[in-house]
């Protein structure tokens, strides 16, 4: 179990397969919350965000600001349809999902 600053090797690993998993990501980082089976913590001095999902063994640290914001937006790039912000995309998929 490591600390780790690679996105886009913790996306891998974590590998959200669903747009629910997709979302509890994203509420996670974004609300710095426990959302599904992801947990977002901050550093004391609020300069670090700590983010740990329930079936990785790593955990991913985004070392700013700016680091928080570009892992919320390869988030969003790489799984959710880049013509809607992910409210809009994850009521689209949950809708699409049901079986009226």
């Amino acid at each position: 179990m490591a600390t780790i600053t690679d996105f886009e090797g913790w996306l891998d690993a974590a590998d959200p397969d669903d747009y629910e998993e997709v979302y509890a990501l994203y509420m996670a980082v974004l609300n710095v919350e426990e959302f599904g089976m992801y947990d977002c913590k901050v550093s004391p001095d609020n300069t670090k965000w700590f983010i740990k999902g329930n079936h990785t063994d790593d955990t991913l640290m985004l070392a700013s600001e700016k680091a928080r914001e570009a892992f919320l937006s390869l988030i969003h790039s790489r799984y959710c349809d880049p013509e809607m912000d992910i409210e809009s995309w994850y009521h689209y998929e949950r809708n699409m999902a049901k079986d009226d």
